[in-house]
Formats: C-alpha cells, sequence, structure tokens
C-alpha cells in the first residue's frame, strides 16, 4: 500500500515537469523558409497587379508582365522547393528535385496569375465607371 502512494506520487510529480522545448527537424525548418518564399513570391504579384496602371491593355497581358517582373522571387521559390523535396527524397537526385519544383511553381504560377488577372479587370472596371460616371 505505502508502495502504490509512492508511486502514485512520483507519478504526479512527472505531470509537473515541463516537456523540452520542440526542436524543429530539418524538414519543418525548410518548409517554413519555403512558405516564407511562397508568400513573398505571391504579395509580389499581388502588390504589382494592385498597383500597375492598368489602361485599356488586356489584363492577361498585363499579368504574364507581372510574372516576369516578380522572376527573381519564382527563382528564389523554386531553390527553396527543390531544397525542400530533396530531405524529402534524396535518392531521387537534384535533376528530379528541379522538375518537380518546377511543377509546383507552375501550379502556383497558374493560380496567381488569374488571382492577377481578377485584380485587373476589377480595377480596369472601377477605373471605366468613374471615367463615363455609369454605375455597372
Amino acid at each position: 500500500m505505502r508502495r502504490l502512494l509512492v508511486l502514485a506520487a512520483f507519478g504526479l510529480a512527472a505531470c509537473n515537469q515541463v516537456p523540452a522545448p520542440r526542436v524543429d527537424s530539418e524538414g519543418m525548418a525548410a518548409q517554413k523558409v519555403m512558405d516564407a518564399a511562397t508568400t513573398v513570391y505571391a504579395e509580389c504579384i499581388s502588390g504589382h497587379a494592385a498597383a500597375i496602371p492598368v489602361g485599356d491593355e488586356a489584363a492577361g497581358s498585363l499579368a504574364l508582365g507581372i510574372l516576369k517582373t516578380c522572376k527573381a522571387a519564382r527563382d528564389d521559390l523554386l531553390v527553396k522547393v527543390a531544397k525542400f523535396r530533396l530531405i524529402g527524397h534524396p535518392k531521387d537526385g537534384q535533376p528530379m528535385a528541379d522538375a518537380v519544383a518546377e511543377a509546383s511553381v507552375q501550379a502556383i504560377d497558374d493560380e496567381l496569375r488569374g488571382n492577377a488577372v481578377v485584380t485587373i479587370v476589377k480595377r480596369q472596371t472601377a477605373a471605366a465607371t468613374v471615367k463615363t460616371d455609369t454605375k455597372i
């Protein structure tokens, strides 16, 4: 009985101990870096879409120009995605990591370009509304 009480006391004492802080693994750290680079790239495109002079030029053409303007952020993201891929699949090698990174970033490009087109069309519509003083 006494032994049982001592074990119970030790068990309760163990519950009050604070666990050691969690240390990110290499993959988790690389994912955070990759996520940050994705945010930088997305903000580059959305920021330019919100600020570029729209005029009467096609929204798709303007969006493609924005993608070219943000090429440095895209290239940085490509490197980080490839590095992340290599952590999880080291046997695949750099060429495969680069190919997967390109396909992944291309998928992001398509979505960001679509969002930029929508933003530009809204801005063009608002500008046309103000210019003609009509409501749409």
